[in-house]
């Protein structure tokens, strides 16, 4: 067996294409990494290795970017007849009867799936930690955590279980594992890939990598809006893998590390800040620190009001697919109390929260105007240690806590639909990653891809894989 351990999904299809490795060779070293490590971190919750193996054993070699490659879904998302259990007691028995429309693209495009990944109870929490599967370590430090929701994406990918796998994020939920497990998490533009199954417009899938090129390329095979869906798509834009060599010129960057003094950060999250603002200007970009035009204490209080609504709703229609009723015994005290509490919001609060977030949407696009990208850290300090994280029953106080000390900054671009990466620049002392986020102008992914790969060029992140 080559030593593919340190080699990209991308590096790996060419292997296969020059017949020095077999997809199901390459399947078959997967399983085994699943196997001898998985015990250890739990970041895979279901398999389906003889289907995957069976599926590696038929491929020929193609001139698909991926095929034959191994692949990992989450578990908030269907495989058709594996289990979806989303983290969670409520869904225990249930099994999907077919792929969710982005998994359909990815089978179609010859990946072969090795299983589904963890998450917390319905990829709530910025930690991967649900009472009923059990907490996801991080492979940098396994008394940290992951990262959440996509924590058992990232871990399976950190530590080469999988050469990629798929991942979602609805306020930070793709960047924040990258950012806890050193790798590259891009969120799209609103519009760029379906919603799936349940639509939220502050929810997006896509996935995880270790380098720039394969989270274009499977930005690239499932982008496109999915059939009768409201919002624009952009996928009429050139392929986002053919261009992410280009020079994306120079580029005038704001840097806000805090929000006007707004949240707390560590030491960590600043050095990382700092440290990307002498690379991006070494590279020619203007970097001006400018603080974000927005109201951060109104925006949190708004944005938890339309995420416990949505995720009440999410809960019930969950429930119902899986013939049963939320309960106490069935869900995580976080859960039930939002169930509870989406339940009974009035229209009326629920309309302000949304007109609310428009408006300061609105002055936030209106920035962008000025400024091609905005930098700020993903997280406000290193990953968290394992079981540090309040799961009792005051959502409301709860979610303000990892609005405010944990995640402040990623929530921003899922409300307004901007794409924003967490990129590993930058590694502690002690051999602790922690990424900076980047976010752009709403539908200038292909700027936001070349500006990434360029930054991977000046400073590679491979060596530590």
């Amino acid at each position: 067996m080559l030593d593919i351990i340190h080699l990209d999904a991308t590096a790996q299809k060419q292997l296969i294409e020059q017949k020095e490795i077999s997809a199901y060779e390459l399947t078959e070293h997967y399983i085994k990494r699943i196997e001898k490590f998985n015990p250890k971190l739990n970041a895979v919750v279901h398999t389906m290795f003889d289907q995957a193996l069976e599926q590696a054993k038929q491929y020929k070699p193609d001139a698909t970017l991926f095929g034959g490659v191994p692949f990992l879904i989450k578990d908030l998302n269907n495989i058709k007849g594996l289990p979806t259990t989303s983290g969670s007691k409520l869904m225990d028995g249930f099994t999907a009867m077919e792929d969710d429309i982005f998994v359909k693209r990815y089978r179609e495009a010859g990946l072969i799936f090795l299983g589904k990944t963890n998450t917390p109870e319905f990829g709530f929490l910025p930690t991967t930690e649900p009472d009923h599967l059990g907490p996801t370590k991080n492979p940098w430090a396994l008394d940290r955590s992951s990262g959440g929701s996509s924590g058992g994406a990232a871990a399976a990918v950190a530590s080469g279980m999988a050469p990629f796998a798929h991942g979602s994020d609805g306020g930070g939920s793709i960047r924040i594992p990258a950012s806890a497990c050193g790798l590259f998490g891009y969120k799209p533009s609103r519009g760029q890939v379906p919603f799936g199954l349940y639509m939220n417009n502050f929810g997006v899938n896509h996935a995880l990598t270790k380098s720039v090129r394969d989270s274009a390329g499977l930005l690239d095979i499932i982008k496109g809006a999915g059939p009768g869906e409201s919002y624009p798509s952009f996928a009429e834009n050139t392929p986002l893998l053919s261009n992410i060599d280009k020079d994306p010129g120079r580029l005038k960057i704001a840097v806000d590390p805090d929000w006007r003094g707004r949240v707390s950060i560590s030491e960590e999250s600043r050095n990382a800040v700092n440290h990307a603002v002498r690379l991006l200007e070494s590279l020619g970009h203007e970097v001006k620190y400018q603080p974000l035009p927005f109201e951060f204490e109104a925006f949190a209080n708004h944005f938890i009001t339309s995420w416990i609504a949505g995720g009440s709703l999410l809960i019930k229609h969950m429930a119902k697919w899986n013939e049963t009723k939320p309960s106490k015994d069935k869900l995580e005290p976080i859960s039930y109390h939002v169930f509870n509490l989406g339940s009974h919001l009035s229209a009326s609060e629920y309309e302000e929260a949304r007109v609310m977030l428009m408006r300061e949407s609105q002055k936030i696009h209106t920035f962008h105007d000025q400024y091609d990208v905005l930098l700020t850290p993903v997280l406000n300090g290193l990953p968290s240690l394992l079981d540090s994280f309040s799961n009792g029953e005051d959502a409301t106080k709860d979610m303000m806590y990892n609005f405010t000390d944990i995640c402040s900054f990623t929530p921003i671009a899922n409300v307004t639909g901007q794409p924003s990466m967490s990129v590993p620049l930058y590694w502690t002392a002690h051999g602790l990653p922690v990424g900076v986020q980047f976010t752009g102008r709403l539908g200038k992914d292909d700027l936001m891809f070349r500006l990434a790969a360029q930054l991977e060029r000046a400073q590679s992140w491979a060596s530590y894989y």
